[in-house]
């Protein structure tokens, strides 16, 4: 296993998946979440949307993980 530390801005790496802590609402906010829901674009965000309108209560589940799409993202 090969593990590589990197600094710089997430939303420009070419990688095979970002792994983000967002909050339940799943729909952008501040931080690291806003940054790569602002760089995805609308269709990370209508994925996001749709995904929590179909969970009970409408937000996701604290510590659970939920995969999308990667929108405007250079990652897979």
């Amino acid at each position: 296993m090969n593990i590589e530390i990197i600094t710089g801005d997430i939303t420009t790496l070419q990688v095979d998946a970002i792994v983000n802590a967002a909050n339940c609402g799943l729909l952008g906010g501040g931080g690291v979440d806003g940054a790569i829901h602002r760089a995805a674009g609308g269709a990370l965000l209508a994925e996001c949307r749709a995904m929590v309108a179909g969970l009970p209560d409408h937000r996701g589940e604290t510590g659970q993980a939920y995969l999308t799409g990667a929108g405007n993202l250079p990652c897979k």
